[in-house]
Parts: C-alpha cells; sequence; structure tokens
C-alpha cells in the first residue's frame, strides 16, 4: 500500500498501516514489529512535510484512535498551574474546548490546528510572540511504549523528558502527553495590509506592541499581511470586516484556515539576524524566482533549553517559505536554504530540508549527542528510526 503525508510530497511503501486506540494495541504493533523485523513510524495528522513519517516496507501506526478529552490535574490551589493529560491522538482542535470550561488554555498556539498533540511535540511546533517558546516546552510529561514494549513516563528521567518535549518519534510511541496550562483567556485579534518596507521600518515596535505578531509578505503585491494577538477581557466581540479585528476564546483566535495544500520550509535564525535573512529572501523570490507567489511568513519564538530545539540558548525569528503541492520547488528552497544556513540557521523538523547527520551535529552540539544517547537507550536497535532518521542519528 501506498503511505503520504498530507501534500503528497512524501510517499513510501509500508508493509502495513495499523490503528491503534490503545496502549495494548500499542504494545502488540510492537511486538509484531519485532517479530517481523519492521521499522516503526506513527502518524497522527500527517502534517509534516518532512520525510519523519517514510517507511518503507515497515509498520506505520495511525494514533488516531489514541484520542480523548483532557484530562485535567490541579497541581496548586492557587488557581495559576495546571497541568492537562491528552491522549496522544487528540487533534489540537478538539483540546481548547475542554479545557476551556474547566477554566484553562494553552499559553500558546500555531495557526493551524489540526495536528495531533503528539505531532506537535514530535517536530516542534510553536506559535509566535517573542516571550514565549514552542509548545514543546509545555511538556511536563509524556507516555511512552518503547522498543521493548515497556511503557516509561518521561517525567521519571530528566534526561528522558527533554528528550521527549522535541521527540521526532525516534523515542517510542507516545500515548498521552501532559501540558502546562494556564489560565482561560481571550485574544484581540487584528489584522491588517502595509508595504513591505514600512512594516520592516517598524518591525522592532510592531513585534513590542502585542503578546503575539506575524506577518506574510505576498510577493505578487509586495504587501505583508500582518496580524497581532493580544490578552484581554472578554466578552466575545465578533469579527467587524471594516475593523479587521475581533476578540474571542484563545482557541479560537489562534487558528487560521490553511486548506491548500503546499510544501513548506523553514529556518529559526538568531532574532538580531531575522530583518537582514528575510531581507535577503524577500530580494531571492523578487529576482531569481519570480514564479513563486506563494508568501514567506515572519515569526518570533523566545529561547528555550530544548536538547534538539531550534530556539536553543537562543531568542529567535522563524522564516518560512511555501510552495504549492506539485510545483517545483528543489531549486528554489536549495537557494533559500543556503540564505539561511549563512545566518546559522536551524531547520524546523516538521519541514523540508537537506541537512546530513554532521550538520546537525554542528548545529546542535552536545545536545545532539545527549539527544542521541536517550534515543539509543530507549531504542538500541533502532526500531523507530525510518531511513531519513537513521541517515541523521546513526549514518
Amino acid at each position: 500500500m501506498t503511505f503520504s503525508n498530507w501534500s503528497g510530497l512524501v510517499v513510501s511503501d509500508p508493509a502495513e498501516v495499523r490503528e491503534v486506540a490503545t496502549v495494548d494495541d500499542v504494545r502488540r504493533a510492537v511486538g509484531d514489529a519485532a517479530a517481523n523485523g519492521w521499522v516503526i513510524r506513527t502518524a497522527g495528522t500527517k502534517h509534516s512535510h518532512s520525510p519523519v513519517l517514510s517507511n518503507d516496507g515497515g509498520l506505520v501506526l495511525l494514533t488516531d484512535g489514541l484520542a480523548g478529552p483532557p484530562r485535567i490535574v490541579h497541581v496548586d490551589d492557587s488557581g495559576e498551574g495546571a497541568h492537562a493529560a491528552i491522549a496522544a491522538g487528540t487533534k489540537l482542535a478538539a483540546v481548547g474546548e475542554p479545557l476551556w470550561d474547566a477554566g484553562w488554555s494553552l499559553s500558546n498556539q500555531g495557526d493551524v490546528d489540526v495536528q495531533s498533540i503528539a505531532g506537535l511535540i514530535g517536530t516542534g511546533v510553536h506559535g509566535t510572540g517573542r516571550e514565549l517558546r514552542s509548545i514543546s516546552d509545555s511538556v511536563v510529561d509524556a507516555e511512552i511504549v518503547t522498543a521493548s514494549g515497556d511503557v516509561v513516563h518521561a517525567a521519571d528521567d530528566a534526561e528522558v523528558l527533554e528528550a521527549a518535549r522535541l521527540n521526532l518519534g525516534a523515542l517510542g510511541v507516545v500515548t498521552e502527553v501532559t501540558l502546562a496550562v494556564v489560565p482561560a483567556y481571550h485574544l484581540h485579534e487584528r489584522h491588517w495590509r502595509a508595504p513591505m518596507e514600512e512594516v520592516m521600518e517598524s518591525l522592532d515596535d510592531l513585534i513590542a506592541a502585542t503578546r503575539h505578531f506575524e506577518f506574510f509578505w505576498y510577493p505578487v503585491d509586495d504587501l505583508a499581511h500582518a496580524k497581532s494577538l493580544q490578552p484581554v477581557d472578554g466578552p466575545t466581540d465578533p469579527m467587524d470586516g471594516t475593523r479587521g479585528e475581533y476578540v474571542d476564546r484563545a482557541y479560537r483566535t489562534f487558528p487560521s484556515v490553511r486548506s491548500n495544500q503546499h510544501t513548506e520550509m523553514e529556518y529559526s535564525v538568531p532574532a538580531e539576524a531575522g530583518p537582514t535573512c528575510f531581507g535577503e529572501i524577500r530580494e531571492l523570490m523578487r529576482t531569481d524566482f519570480p514564479d513563486i507567489v506563494w508568501p514567506a511568513e515572519y515569526r518570533t519564538v523566545a529561547a528555550d533549553e530544548g536538547i534538539i530545539s531550534p530556539a536553543n540558548g537562543r531568542a529567535t525569528v522563524t522564516i518560512s517559505v511555501h510552495q504549492g503541492s506539485g510545483l517545483p520547488y528543489e531549486d528554489f528552497f536549495a537557494a533559500c536554504e543556503r540564505i539561511f544556513r549563512s545566518h546559522d540557521g536551524r531547520p524546523h523538523w516538521g519541514k523540508f530540508h537537506n541537512l546530513t547527520a554532521d550538520d546537525m551535529a554542528e548545529i546542535y552540539g552536545a545536545g545532539w549527542t545527549r539527544f542521541d544517547a536517550v534515543q539509543r537507550r530507549l531504542d538500541p536497535d533502532g526500531t523507530f528510526l525510518n531511513g531519513h532518521l537513521r541517515s541523521l542519528l546513526r549514518p
């Protein structure tokens, strides 16, 4: 059978595709894989643009059956702290309302909410906000079925927990994720268009003005399509098209509809390099690739300590470029990648890149060694490493 990601870019031919609904299902699948010598990869929404999902001749586990409403576990009595344990296959879009009903929200989201919870932390999905880290930073525990069939809790081992926060699906099958949550809040969204030069001249002020700021630059009109989000007190104030703004619950405000299939590359660069790097990408698209009509996106992420997080140790700007599914992207992405790498860029784990094991070792240094050590400890035979991951971790 043929198995592909959301965009159709990554295609493979696994020996079997199996849906799992319980931890026991997962343990049986792990045993079957061992008996047949299969590699195991897991898939939720298949939204990744990288080959992390690919699995020729192995076992692909569909985790949609591992879904359920969040279980809220209070940490203290002050009303300021709680954890939500969420079944791994639960889609992000299904999490917001039950959290809200319990009085809680996620501290941040990206502008896509179709991914599964395990998928979010598998590849390090993030939103935007110079004081906000990726969703992986909110992970306080993960339940994982390892290659031996054992069920481990990442919180029992500090090094495993750090690796599990952004795990590439390489440690085992994640069956449950526990996230820190915050008191429920509303967001005021404002969106507008402005000349690109105007936005770049005031970029620092725009980023500082609200908790969340981002823009898409469209080469066809050379305009920035900007969006800001700011926490406010309710109640909900519906969208008024003449104002280009509205107020709603946070989980309703974060996501946007991204229905057009595409292939994407994203790199994280040091925040101070963001404007220059973006300017070079913009000039590249205008001069060398004028046929690319898809936009480039600009966001911010706070520094974190994730072992293989693209924002490890530095305030970060993320820049994404896109191409429509089925259209040529190789030369364009290769040219963009050269610019990103010249600015000490690090690739998003769920987006397309051309880097090698040596590149990753150079980028992450001791962190790469730490992640590799945890991966080998939980999966000594490489049961969860497809060809792409094996080329990076065990070349």
